[in-house]
């Protein structure tokens, strides 16, 4: 494991790299009194992990992480100190470690295998990994369900608020007026930066793979090969042929694959946007292969389809009178009967409104046919 090391006090950086060279299997690649210096170093020849100190002559070692984690957001960072009181902003920063001076050899050993054991992990080839978003947030590891334990609602608010921008910066002060809105500046940050190190500390141990980079006044959020369920169920969506005999599987495939609106269980105001986007989609897509199985005489798969629209959109005028001209096709006067009352019901009670001349004509044509 290559390791760089930067401390502005001689002594502090030779007594490191005795203790480093003490515990073993860490090839020290480079040792800075100068944090310039150890940037271009790093930067131009990146280790596996970079022992920090985070005071350094006139430059925060915190401002120096951020760089090099900003270019190169894989390596390993350990905070080396005096000072308990950057602890949480350590963390905030995605550190694997955080030691206070004076360091022995024991503490190195401690973060060296916590380093391992996380390299392990992500060489371990993995069942694919799926975040479920509809309706609700779930993990899954193949077909097997994964229990998150989430120490605060504000954790698992802000995690879903991060994969709603998957791949894009997140300001801080967005962030904040979404979930502390009514807090000090300086409170608001604490929570924040307390906030994702819970995240971090609750996700990263069981997805190696997630992570939350911190870019200057934004966070962002990457999975890696993990599988976004509601993004898969769009991408598939942009990809369908048009709609035949030959391709109808795997628009039925498609629609059975929407288990839900997106965090509908959730209830988070931001997502609102998305999960209409999303819902508009199936609900569009629906009713083109109920009509195109009304089309083809296939009376009975069209009327699945448009109870399980109706069922999903119970306010939705067009699928009651899907419905009722699929029930006069079947011959079904029983039916017809109870979907035409039942809007009725629903326009009365949801909207208070009478049916309209149009509704009026559609329901004397479908039982004049029932009585042909």
């Amino acid at each position: 494991m290559k390791a760089v090391l930067v401390d502005d006090e001689p002594h502090a950086l030779t007594f490191l790299e005795n203790q480093l060279l003490g515990v073993g299997d860490v090839e020290i690649t480079g040792s800075f009194t100068s944090a310039s210096t150890a940037l271009n170093w790093v930067l131009s020849t990146p280790p596996d992990l970079l022992f920090l100190d985070i005071e350094i002559a006139n430059v925060n070692g915190m401002e120096l992480a951020e760089t090099v984690l900003s270019k190169h957001p894989d390596i390993q960072i350990v905070f080396v100190t005096a000072y308990q009181e950057y602890a949480v902003k350590a963390f905030e920063l995605n550190a694997v470690d955080y030691i206070m001076k004076p360091i022995s050899k024991n503490r190195l050993k401690k973060t060296l295998e916590r380093l391992q054991t996380k390299k392990q992990q992500e060489s371990i080839p993995a069942e694919k990994t799926t975040i479920c978003c509809l309706p609700s947030l779930q993990f899954f590891s193949g077909e097997k369900p994964i229990h998150i334990h989430w120490r605060t609602s504000k954790a698992k608010g802000l995690f879903l608020f991060l994969l709603h921008h998957l791949g894009h910066h997140v300001r801080k002060d967005v962030i904040i007026e979404t979930f502390w809105p009514d807090s000090d500046y300086k409170k608001a940050y604490a929570q924040l930066y307390s906030t994702v190190y819970l995240i971090r500390k609750t996700l990263t141990s069981v997805f190696p793979s997630i992570r939350i980079d911190n870019f200057e006044q934004s966070y962002t959020l990457e999975v890696g090969d993990i599988h976004i369920d509601y993004l898969e169920w769009e991408k598939k969506w942009s990809q369908l042929p048009a709609l035949s005999d030959s391709t109808l599987p795997a628009y039925l495939t498609l629609l059975d694959e929407y288990r839900g609106d997106y965090l509908h269980e959730e209830d988070y105001l931001w997502a609102e946007n998305r999960r209409e986007h999303l819902k508009n989609l199936w609900r569009e897509t629906a009713t083109t292969v109920a009509d195109y199985l009304f089309e083809q005489g296939r009376y009975e798969q069209a009327a699945r389809l448009g109870q399980k629209i109706q069922e999903m959109y119970p306010f939705l005028e067009e699928s009651y009178c899907m419905l009722m001209r699929i029930y006069a096709a079947l011959n079904e006067p029983f039916y017809f009967e109870k979907q035409y009352n039942k809007l009725v019901h629903m326009l009365d009670e949801e909207f208070a409104i009478a049916p309209s001349p149009d509704l009026i004509k559609l329901r004397d044509e479908c039982r004049k046919q029932l009585t042909e």
